[in-house]
């Protein structure tokens, strides 16, 4: 397999794993103020999420290399 497609299922499984890890420890706020959702959050952590994403991606696309290899 080419580094090009290596990359695109890192993309693919990357922004599979970041939408399905978007609502895990939101909480919604306490004290709203005027004209606020009620549905926002108090804080994302996208930062944190983003990285852990990042990593379990890199072990998955891995294991999905070594899957594909096997059977092509």
């Amino acid at each position: 397999m080419s580094l090009f497609e290596y990359f695109i299922i890192y993309v693919v499984i990357w922004w599979i794993l970041f939408f399905i890890s978007l609502p895990l420890g939101v909480r919604k706020s306490e004290n709203l103020l005027p004209g606020q959702d009620s549905g926002a959050p108090e804080k994302t952590y996208l930062w944190k999420k983003f990285i852990i994403v990042s990593i379990l991606t890199l072990i998955f696309t891995y294991i999905v290399s070594l899957v594909l290899q096997n059977y092509m």
